[in-house]
């Protein structure tokens, strides 16, 4: 009983500790999250990295061919990175002044991302999925943040496309939270890991540090801490939103995740001295050592509750039998009276405040994010799957990223295997 109740309040008093933070942070400097006027409007290469997209990608380009934005200051290159389907058919289509269309062989999403930048006439480069449609007013939200010279990269708001189902219901309520909180960390210069969806950097960064490493299964989260450590900052626009596909399928889904988080702890090795809190950065502080210990709680929390609640159902039926009842019998006797007091037994236990606590702060934080995203869409069913479902899924992608991590299996993007000694340094 003293490790259940070491456990709820260990795990109660860092989660309350962190959002007591990050709502300080969003309520103190609420004036810097409103996105500031450009002053100028430079060139930008939208650079878009293709492989077997040609369902998704005509929308791709054609969304970013509407953006608003003024004629002739932007273009659009796709890298086709050997796509074995129709792509590169329905990319010549597309081709036009704006729309430059080139291919090469496989290499892998970073190979055809260090391709385009080669190609590209922009001050700015964006970075675009291809399977994400761009709302016509991002980009001019995103180009303020760079009147600031000391700003190398924006992120924008990620928002799930295709949310109809199961597994996109958990994904679309876990972008939204997301959402907020690349906002708090941007708020404490603590963005970590720069998303694909839709980046925009300085050209200047690349000449200067080079491009992306393709050795990297998660390269967004690699230039993210490169930039972090060569001091410069990355901010993030809330409202500027994309509308990206998600797996729609377990098998898909766990794949992305095992390279999320295998590339994370990598990447986290590799740049091991940005949590050297010597830096003094809220980021070495306390965001980064927050992502390590977040995991390790849950895992503690969640083996600790199995742990008494199988203990508790073990005793429960040695009680019954010895009692010389049968599980069948026991069964039967279940009634609303005995309903009733086992969730009065629950509903009056000290654990039950820091329950409602949790999903109160959850669901305050999705209501920010709802209101500067602008997300019109009703979420409450999605929300009910986020609670019910997310842990025991972030549990299991985790349990088998660190076995990936532990043992070195390969990862891929396309046809492109990256192996352990590729990706650390």
């Amino acid at each position: 009983m003293f490790l259940l109740s070491f456990a709820v309040y260990v795990t109660a008093y860092f989660g309350l500790l962190t959002a007591g933070f990050f709502l300080l942070t969003y309520f103190e400097k609420r004036d810097k999250i409103i996105d500031p006027m450009a002053k100028r409007f430079p060139f930008v290469s939208f650079i878009v990295p293709v492989f077997n997209e040609q369902e998704a990608i005509r929308g791709t380009v054609n969304s970013l061919i509407n953006v608003e934005y003024p004629k002739g200051k932007f273009e659009i290159i796709a890298v086709d990175d050997g796509s074995t389907d129709n792509t590169h058919n329905v990319l010549k289509k597309l081709k036009s002044k704006i729309v430059r269309v080139f291919t090469k062989e496989n290499g892998g999403c970073p190979a055809a991302l260090n391709f385009g930048i080669k190609k590209a006439r922009g001050e700015l480069i964006a970075r675009f999925d291809a399977d994400t449609i761009l709302s016509r007013d991002s980009l001019k939200k995103m180009i303020g943040y760079f009147d600031n010279p000391k700003v190398m990269a924006v992120t924008s708001s990620l928002n799930v496309n295709n949310n109809k189902g199961f597994l996109q219901g958990i994904q679309w309520a876990e972008y939204l939270f997301g959402i907020v909180l690349r906002k708090i960390f941007d708020l404490n210069d603590s963005i970590h890991v720069i998303p694909g969806p839709l980046s925009i950097y300085r050209a200047e960064f690349f000449r200067k540090y080079g491009g992306f490493d393709e050795k990297n299964i998660t390269e967004d989260t690699e230039m993210a801490m490169r930039i972090q450590n060569c001091c410069y900052k990355i901010k993030n626009s809330i409202s500027a939103s994309v509308y990206t596909n998600v797996p729609v399928t377990f098998g898909s889904l766990l794949k992305q995740r095992i390279r999320w988080y295998t590339g994370f702890l990598h990447n986290s090795l590799n740049y091991r001295h940005l949590y050297d809190m010597k830096r003094k950065t809220n980021l070495s502080t306390f965001i980064l050592p927050l992502a390590v210990t977040s995991v390790f709680l849950a895992f503690f929390s969640f083996f600790v509750m199995m742990y008494y609640h199988i203990g508790a159902l073990k005793d429960q039926i040695i009680r019954i039998s010895v009692a010389g009842f049968s599980i069948h019998e026991w069964l039967s006797n279940i009634n609303y009276k005995t309903i009733t007091e086992l969730l009065v037994n629950y509903a009056t236990s000290g654990y039950i405040f820091f329950v409602i606590l949790g999903i109160l702060l959850i669901l305050l934080f999705f209501s920010i994010s709802k209101h500067y995203s602008g997300e019109k869409r009703g979420i409450s069913i999605a929300v009910v799957l986020y609670f019910l479902f997310y842990l025991f899924f972030f549990l299991l992608w985790w349990s088998i990223a660190l076995f990936y991590f532990i043992t070195g299996k390969e990862q891929t993007w396309g046809r492109r295997k990256y192996k352990r000694a590729e990706m650390v340094a």
